[in-house]
């Protein structure tokens, strides 16, 4: 898993070449888009040496609509390989221009290293039908063998888009693949957006129904000559599949294909095009949204948060402090700094501090949280004077969890003053190298009623079940605008609140106050981590407990959660002038989106689904 997180998470970048496409699938994601629109091919090679200058890619997929039919699509993958030195230059295609042989070795010798076949039926009756491409099937099989038996010739691959009409053969068209020597694939779960929304009647399948053939499929990741990759696929499906969990950085890819709409939201309160419960209840990105929108309405309401500084310069702070900060978080290598550091800040502000090397607490002259993550930090920081007036929050990792247990009578009298928090992480590789084996084990072992955050109930059984606090800093803002930054909100999402279920959640008492366990705890140790809470005693308490805190479950974007206002800019910053343009629709306006032959534009649907 952790060497496929390393292949997930290589630095690519995605360019797009059209948005024409000479097919018409019935489950396209890009219809809404401008049409038969050409980016001209300077500004291709713009977005190409950008990817390689300002974002250090190494990897670059030129895509469309259906980037083949790109006058230059040859020379846009020379100047990439060539001249701009990308190590691999991949596109993703229906494959009908590979059906001709002199465009294909023309791409090949130009140095296109990696071609994605998009196959959706193990028919042409089935294929050609999703696709509404008559011949479709032939030509994209004619393009695909022929680049597998080239000994020159790219990495093949195939992505099948799985939805109602192909999902009870998708062993089959796998099968297909295996005779002609593909062995990697992509599943992607079809989700609604664009065409696949409109026709979501004939593609939206429930997952429960076929789960054993799709099972059956992705278990052929376990072959040392196969690889599969899920898309989109809901994580709570693949209890005992975990390494099929698609890494959570694809969501940074999803949410940077809606920056315009994300960032006229965040700015004006321009509500997103596609927001609509019936939507986002089958939409891959709703937990950002959802998390987005508390972010901004933690903002909006001054909830209690604290300002994260860190070693930073003390001018770096705000004044006066934003969106109800009282706190200011610090990082400081001793005592001593702590003091020192201290002494620099406004006076009235609480003071939350991660102190390297412990020692004896300093009287500071205001209220003081230390943050502990090592067992040394535990035997030099609890108990004390400072604690009477103080707190200690305290990261639940594979240091400090053995010291908690042994030490456990020192916790008792302070239990009013501690907190028990499990971190997040953005990568798996640090959650599988910090985070206890099972926190429920372990929390039953320690057996004392202390406040904890960061885990599900059935995590965290006998303790106080508390909310995370929340931080904010200059980190989450566009330096040029004063507003939350998408790549740093949507990293924020991977890194702190990107959860997920079990399907045995279902039965779960407190299912609708609970928020899950984070992705990477759960990629790490797995599904099996959640237990349903249905009945003894705490069940009955964690209930209680939640209700008290939440009499009304928090409202999710899917439940058609009301829209956020704008939050206010940094001070010192003016608020935006208005709302900002998608530059694919300016350059359409401005080609005035003339269509170029091989380009299909929307048509209805030709016949009925084939019998399969």
């Amino acid at each position: 898993m952790l060497e496929r997180e390393a292949i997930a998470n290589r630095k690519k970048h995605w360019v797009r070449a059209v948005t024409a496409c000479n097919s018409r699938c019935l489950f396209c994601l890009d219809a809404d888009t401008p049409r038969n629109v050409f980016i001209p091919t300077d500004e291709v090679k713009a977005e190409l040496r950008r990817g390689r200058e300002e974002l250090g890619a190494d990897k670059v997929i030129i895509s469309g609509g259906e980037a083949t039919l790109h006058p230059d699509f040859v020379e846009l993958v020379r100047y990439a390989r060539q001249e701009l030195g990308y190590d691999r230059v991949q596109t993703v295609t229906n494959g009908t221009m590979f059906a001709d042989r002199g465009f294909y070795v023309a791409c090949r010798d130009a140095g296109l290293g990696e071609i994605t076949f998009s196959l959706h039926g193990h028919t042409p009756e089935l294929h050609d039908w999703l696709t509404q491409t008559p011949g479709g099937f032939h030509k994209l099989m004619k393009g695909m063998i022929r680049a597998r038996r080239d000994p020159r010739g790219p990495i093949v691959n195939v992505d099948i888009c799985i939805n109602r009409q192909n999902v009870a053969v998708i062993d089959r068209i796998v099968e297909l693949c295996l005779s002609v020597g593909v062995t990697e694939f992509d599943l992607l779960h079809v989700i609604p957006q664009a065409n696949a929304f409109e026709n979501r009647d004939l593609l939206f399948y429930d997952v429960r129904e076929h789960l054993p053939r799709l099972q059956k499929v992705f278990r052929l990741n376990r072959h040392p000559g196969v690889t599969v990759w899920t898309n989109r696929f809901p994580v709570h499906y693949l209890e005992g599949l975990e390494d099929l969990i698609q890494d959570p950085h694809k969501m940074l890819d999803e949410v940077n294909g809606r920056r315009f709409m994300v960032r006229n939201y965040l700015d004006v309160g321009k509500p997103m095009e596609c927001r609509d419960p019936e939507r986002c209840r089958h939409c891959f990105i709703e937990p950002f949204c959802t998390t987005m929108d508390r972010r901004v309405a933690s903002m909006n309401h001054g909830q209690e948060q604290v300002w994260v500084l860190g070693s930073a310069p003390v001018a770096d702070l705000p004044v006066p402090l934003p969106y109800g900060c009282d706190t200011v978080g610090i990082e400081v290598p001793d005592p001593d700094a702590l003091v020192r550091r201290v002494g620099e800040l406004p006076a009235g502000l609480a003071v939350e501090a991660r102190v390297a090397t412990p020692g004896p607490v300093p009287a500071v002259g205001r209220r003081l949280r230390l943050c502990a993550d090592t067992a040394a930090q535990l035997d030099a920081w609890l108990g004390g004077d400072w604690l009477s007036e103080g707190e200690l929050d305290i990261d639940l990792n594979r240091d400090t969890g053995p010291w908690l247990l042994q030490h456990r009578d020192r916790l008792v009298p302070w239990l009013d003053r501690i907190r028990i928090h499990q971190p997040s992480w953005e990568h798996m590789a640090d959650a599988a190298a910090h985070d206890v084996r099972d926190p429920a084990a372990f929390f039953t072992a320690l057996g004392l009623p202390v406040q904890v955050s960061g885990l599900a109930a059935c995590q965290a059984p006998g303790t106080v079940l508390v909310e995370e606090r929340r931080r904010i800093g200059r980190a989450m803002f566009d330096p040029d605008t004063g507003r939350l930054a998408i790549g740093a909100l949507a990293r924020d999402h991977v890194a702190r609140a990107y959860r997920a279920k079990s399907v045995r959640c279902d039965d779960c008492r407190v299912r609708a106050r609970c928020e899950g366990i984070h992705i990477n705890m759960l990629r790490d140790q797995g599904l099996r981590l959640c237990r349903p809470l249905v009945a003894g005693k705490w069940a009955d308490e964690a209930a209680a407990r939640l209700e008290a805190r939440w009499p009304e479950p928090p409202a999710r974007v899917a439940d058609g959660k009301p829209l956020e206002p704008p939050h206010d800019s940094l001070p010192g910053y003016a608020p935006p002038a208005g709302p900002v343009a998608d530059p694919l629709a300016v350059t359409a306006n401005a080609l005035g989106r003339r269509p170029r032959p091989l380009v299909r534009g929307p048509t209805r649907i030709k016949g009925g689904p084939p019998r399969r």
